[in-house]
């Protein structure tokens, strides 16, 4: 059994002795639709927002909160993105926004994925890859087949979910 449950790795994998825990860092986001779509996605560092033009509209991201990944969205937090975007877009009806989202991304205390073995030999796990899940998703399948197949790369200690 593989235990992929993102930001709900926790319950199922403490039975298991996985003590790292795996917090949900819950990002926000909003679709907008600008007066004229910008070509390419816009990324504002001091107020840490990104804008991507997504078909017809302009998604725009930010906010990182630690809760629960059950919790509802908080609608300060999008309040706190559209405070932090007016002053730099313009052509833009923010009371019009529509699709108000928030996803949890499954987060380490210390960055690293939990990728390995469990106590029991029948049981892995996969997850805590924060940001970066969709992306590290086919190399840890293929990291963790070749766990499961008794050909472990060396390179997954540093990923030991019983570390």
């Amino acid at each position: 059994v593989v235990v992929a449950t993102g930001a709900w790795l926790n319950a199922l994998a403490h039975p298991f002795r996985v003590r790292t825990r795996v917090q949900a860092g819950r990002g926000y986001s909003f679709s907008v639709r600008p007066d004229e779509l910008p070509k390419n996605p816009v990324y504002f560092p001091v107020q840490r927002v990104a804008c991507t033009p997504l078909h017809d509209r302009f998604r725009i991201a930010g906010m990182m909160e630690f809760r629960s990944p059950d919790a509802p969205l908080d609608p300060r937090r999008v309040q706190a993105i559209v405070d932090a975007a007016r002053p730099l877009l313009r052509g833009v009806e923010w009371e019009a926004r529509t699709e108000e989202w928030v996803g949890s991304r499954p987060c380490t205390a210390d960055g690293l994925p939990l990728i390995g073995g469990t106590r029991s030999p029948r049981v892995f796990v996969a997850g805590g890859h924060g940001m970066w899940g969709v992306a590290l998703g086919p190399l840890t399948g293929r990291l963790l087949a070749e766990a499961m197949t008794g050909k472990p790369d060396p390179v997954l200690q540093h990923f030991d979910p019983l570390r």
